[in-house]
Formats: structure tokens, sequence, C-alpha cells
């Protein structure tokens, strides 16, 4: 007697399966790119964001040295005849973009009088391109033309705007010759929003004289 052994055919997957396991692959590589690419931006947007506040801090102690060493010395800027004021603000000083104040420092160490230079420096903040920038002069007082060296401080500044503490107020105007008990700073940040710092003057008696 002869036994026929029937065998099974195989099936293989048909298109429509085909076409919805492709589909699932392709949705969990996408939700796998877009985890990957979340974790990677936010990554650097707090690397930016400890930048941004490092720069923010530096930028604050090395303004507070400046204004807190402000002498009452009359200075001439761009080879211009001193004036009264011993802190000069105005649009556009130094090529800012915006507005630009200028003052003399003391307590720039030079031991012994080693190098040819005072104690004093002429010191200006501007804003250009977006970055706050601190220039500083080896003499306080300068030729028309003479280049100060350029420090940036912090970039993404939107703009800055400067107030000044007068009989017990705040004010946005500064006199001439007029020297206040505080500065308030207002820097418009692309990371943090505004921000503000307020700085103490302290005026000396003694009014340094121009050489």
């Amino acid at each position: 007697m002869m036994f026929i052994k029937k065998t099974s055919a195989v099936n293989g997957f048909t298109l429509l399966e085909m076409l919805v396991s492709l589909a699932i692959f392709a949705m969990l590589g996408l939700a796998t790119y877009t985890v990957v690419n979340t974790t990677v931006n936010g990554h650097e947007a707090v690397l930016n964001q400890n930048t941004q506040l490092t720069n923010l801090q530096r930028a604050f102690v090395i303004m507070e040295n400046d204004l807190t060493q402000l002498t009452q010395r009359k200075v001439r800027i761009n080879g211009e005849e001193a004036n009264d004021s011993f802190f000069h603000v105005s649009d556009y000083l130094f090529e800012s973009e915006s507005i630009g104040f200028a003052f003399v420092r003391d307590g720039w160490t030079n031991p012994a009088m080693v190098l040819p230079r005072s104690e004093l420096q002429l010191v200006a903040y501007r804003l250009v391109e977006r970055r706050l920038e601190r220039l500083y002069f080896n003499f306080v007082d300068n030729e028309m033309g003479t280049e100060p060296k350029v420090q940036v401080l912090i970039n993404d500044i939107e703009s800055m705007t400067l107030s000044y503490f007068i009989d017990q107020a705040w004010t946005e105007e500064l006199a001439q010759g007029e020297l206040p008990l505080a500065i308030k700073l207002s820097l418009e940040t692309d990371t943090f929003g505004l921000i503000e710092r307020n700085f103490l003057i302290i005026k000396k008696t003694e009014v340094v004289k121009a050489t």
C-alpha cells in the first residue's frame, strides 16, 4: 500500500503585513530620534545658560570693581576738552549702537610705578553687535584716534539702559557734572530676559585734577 504524505504550504507575509510592519518601525524610529534630539538640544540649552550665567556674573564683578573705584577726575574723550562731568553717558559713545558710558577709575595696580602710566584708568562700556564690551586705555587723556583695548563681556544682549539714584529717587536723566549715589544697569538678554543690577557709587571727597 502506498502512502502519500501531504505537506503543508509555507505561507509568507502579505503585502499589507509588510506595510504595517514598516509603518511600526518608522514610528519607533521617529520616536527614538525625537527623544534623542530633545535630549541633545536640552543639554546644549543648559550648557548655553550656564555659560551665559557665568559671563553675566563675571561682567557684573568687573563693572562693580570699576564703578566702586570711580574717581572724580575730568577726562578728555576723543581729544576733546575736558568738561565738568565725572561720568560720561550718551547715545553712540565710543561707537556704541545704543547708550555708552565712560569714567575714570582708580586702583589700576602699577607697583612702584614701574610701568609708564598712572594708577588711573579710563574705562568705557558699549553695546556693539549684541555684545556688551568693556573698553580701557593705557592713559586717561588720549589723543583723537587712539584705539582702546576691547574686552567682550556678554553676548546676545538686545538692549542696555541706565537709571540714576538722585535725591532719593530713580531717574533716567543725568545732568552734566552730576554724580548719582547709585546706578542701575538694565540689560535685555535672549537667555534670561530683563536683568537689572544696582551699583553703589562711592563719592570721594578729593577731586583729581587733569594733568
